[in-house]
C-alpha cells in the first residue's frame, strides 16, 4: 500500500494545482485563438439603388460604387492619382495587343481567379459577361457600342473585335458594366434572382440587399488578390435625406456619411472632433439642361441663349454652396480631358441681354416653363437651387414652374427626356476625353438621349476624337467640341461639385478614385 506523509500529500497537490494553472495560461496565450468577429463598417447613404444591382443593366452613382467592389474589371485606375496614372491591369494579365487597323485587341486574362460561386474564370466567362451587356441591351449597354465581336483565343485569351478603332476602349473595360459575372451563377439563379444579389469575381460579395433601407457586403475570402480582401464588413445604409444621415454620424449610428452631405453641414461636421473627412471627388459638374426638342419655347436657340444669360453661377456657389462648391461658367469638361472656356463668352450674366432675346424670339412678356428635379438624390441644396433659378430666370421674365419627385420618378422621366429644363449631375464613367463627349454631346450618349441632341457635327467630332492617338491633335478635337456645345446652347454648366466623405475617428483606410469610386476594400475599423 502507498502512502505519504499529509505534509507530502499537500505539496503534490499545490505542484499539481501549478501546473494546470500555467498550462492553462500557456494554452490562453500560446494555443489556437477563437476567430474574432469581423467588424462592421456602416456607411451612410443618400443615393438609393433603385432598378437593381446588376451592373450589365444600370450604373446610377450607387450601384456603380458598390459594384466597383464586387466585381473585377480588365483594367482599373490606381487609387488617388488620376489623371496622372495609366490604367493598371485588374483581370487583364498584361497591356491590350491592338492590330495595325486598330480593329483587333487581343487581351490576355488572368490565370486562378475563382467567382464568388467557386466556379473559374477564364476567357469564356469575360467574353459571356461582355456579350450579356449587348444582349440585355442595358441603360449601360451604349458603352459597348464600338464592340463588334469578342472572341476567344485560347482558355486565357480573348480578341474584341471592333466597329471601329476606339482610344477610349481600355477606359470603358475599367468600367464595372464591362465586369466579370459569374455565368453559372446567372444559368443557375435566373435572371430576375441574379440581379437582386449577382455574382463576381471581386473582393466583396453582396450578402443581402433589404431594399429602400440597406445592402451588406462581406469580404470574399478566396479572392485572388490576398492583400485586397476585405478587413471588415459593409452596410452601404440608405437615408431619404442627408440631415438624417448627418444626424446618424454625429450619434455614432453609422462609421460615415459618404456622399452628398449638405454643404451647410459642413462647418459642424469639420469642428467634430469625432470625425474626420476626405475630399473624394472633384470629378462633378452640375449643371441646367434644356430640352430643345420639347414642345416649348427651348426650341428657339434665342430663348435658350435668354436662360444662359439670366443665370448667375457666382450667386448659386455663395448662396447654395456657401462657395464650397465653386462656380463654373467655362465648359462642360473636367480637368484632364481638354477643358476649353467656351461658354465664357455668354458671360457675365446680363438680364438686359436676356430680356432683349427673348423680345426677338417673339416673347416680349416672357415665357412659361418647368423645371424638373429630385431633391433626394443631391442633397438639399438642389431645392434652394431650384427656387434660386427659377428667381434669377424671373428677373428676365421667365417663369419657372418647380417640379420636385423623388428619385427613382425623376430618372425615368429624365432619361426619357420627358422634361423641359432638368437639373443634373455629370462625371466621366471612364478616364478619357471621349467619355464626357459621349455623355454630353453625341446622340446616343447617357446624357444626350436626354435632350435629342441629335447633332450631326458632333458626332462627326466625336467618332475622330475616339480614332485620333495624338494627344494634341484630340485636344483640338475636343475644344471644337466644347464650341459647338455652347453654340447649341443645351447645357448651362452651373458649379464644379467637391464631395467630402466624413467618417468617425476609429475608421481609416479612405480612399477615393479622381471622380469618385471606391476600393471600399481598404477600409478598416478600430472596435471601442
Amino acid at each position: 500500500m502507498f502512502w505519504m506523509k499529509k505534509s507530502n500529500v499537500v505539496a503534490v497537490a499545490v505542484v499539481i494545482i501549478a501546473i494546470m494553472v500555467v498550462s492553462t495560461v500557456g494554452y490562453y496565450y500560446y494555443g489556437p485563438q477563437p476567430a474574432k468577429p469581423t467588424p462592421t463598417v456602416v456607411v451612410g447613404t443618400t443615393l438609393d439603388v433603385t432598378v437593381n444591382l446588376d451592373p450589365a443593366q444600370d450604373y446610377s452613382n450607387g450601384i456603380w460604387a458598390l459594384n466597383y467592389g464586387v466585381f473585377d474589371t480588365l483594367y482599373e485606375i490606381p487609387p488617388g492619382i488620376f489623371p496622372h496614372a495609366q490604367l493598371t491591369s485588374r483581370l487583364a494579365a498584361g497591356e491590350p495587343i491592338v492590330s495595325s487597323d486598330g480593329l483587333e485587341v487581343t487581351i490576355p486574362v488572368r490565370q486562378g481567379v475563382t467567382f464568388q460561386d467557386g466556379t473559374p474564370f477564364n476567357a469564356s466567362a469575360m467574353k459571356f459577361s461582355l456579350d450579356r451587356v449587348k444582349q440585355l441591351n442595358g441603360f449601360p449597354a451604349w458603352l459597348l457600342d464600338p464592340i463588334k465581336e469578342v472572341q476567344v483565343v485560347d482558355t486565357y485569351t480573348i480578341k474584341i473585335i471592333l466597329n471601329y478603332p476606339d482610344a477610349a476602349l481600355k477606359g470603358v473595360l475599367s468600367l464595372p458594366v464591362s465586369a466579370a459575372v459569374s455565368p453559372s451563377a446567372v444559368q443557375a439563379m435566373g435572371q430576375e434572382k441574379f440581379q437582386e444579389l449577382p455574382v463576381g469575381s471581386g473582393p466583396f460579395k453582396y450578402a443581402e440587399w433589404q431594399k429602400g433601407d440597406h445592402i451588406t457586403l462581406a469580404p470574399f475570402q478566396q479572392y485572388w488578390n490576398q492583400s485586397r480582401i476585405p478587413k471588415v464588413n459593409m452596410v452601404y445604409k440608405i437615408y431619404k435625406d442627408s440631415a438624417t444621415m448627418k444626424l446618424a454620424l454625429e450619434k455614432g449610428e453609422i462609421d460615415s456619411a459618404w456622399d452628398y452631405v449638405a454643404t451647410s453641414d459642413y462647418p459642424s461636421l469639420l469642428s467634430n472632433p469625432d470625425i474626420k473627412y476626405s475630399v473624394v471627388a472633384e470629378g462633378y459638374i452640375q449643371f441646367l439642361v434644356m430640352n430643345r426638342n420639347s414642345n416649348s419655347s427651348l426650341q428657339d436657340v434665342r430663348v435658350r441663349r435668354a436662360i444662359e444669360y439670366a443665370i448667375d453661377q457666382d450667386e448659386i456657389s455663395k448662396k447654395i454652396y456657401n462657395n464650397i462648391y465653386p462656380p463654373l461658367q467655362d465648359t462642360m469638361f473636367l480637368p484632364a480631358f481638354y477643358p476649353k472656356p467656351s461658354w465664357q463668352q455668354y458671360k457675365p450674366t446680363d438680364v438686359a441681354k436676356a430680356k432683349e432675346l427673348l423680345t426677338e424670339a417673339g416673347y416680349p412678356n416672357g415665357v412659361d416653363l418647368t423645371l424638373s428635379f429630385t431633391p433626394i438624390a443631391w442633397g438639399k441644396e438642389f431645392p434652394d437651387m431650384a427656387a434660386l433659378i427659377q428667381e434669377q430666370l424671373g428677373r428676365a421674365g421667365i417663369r419657372l414652374k418647380l417640379q420636385s419627385t423623388e428619385f427613382a420618378t425623376f430618372l425615368k422621366s429624365y432619361r426619357a427626356a420627358q422634361y423641359e429644363l432638368a437639373l443634373g449631375v455629370v462625371s466621366p464613367d471612364y478616364p478619357d476625353a471621349d467619355t464626357m463627349a459621349s455623355q454630353v454631346g453625341v446622340s446616343n450618349g447617357a446624357m444626350a438621349v436626354r435632350n435629342h441632341n441629335n447633332d450631326t457635327l458632333i458626332q462627326q467630332m466625336t467618332e475622330a476624337g475616339r480614332t485620333e492617338t495624338d494627344s494634341a491633335k484630340r485636344a483640338t478635337i475636343y475644344g471644337d467640341i466644347q464650341d459647338r456645345l455652347a453654340d447649341l446652347a443645351v447645357y448651362v454648366p452651373l458649379v464644379q461639385q467637391n464631395n467630402y466623405w466624413f467618417y468617425r475617428t476609429g475608421i481609416s483606410g479612405v480612399t477615393s478614385y479622381y471622380f469618385g469610386e471606391n476600393p471600399w476594400w481598404t477600409l478598416t475599423k478600430e472596435e471601442s
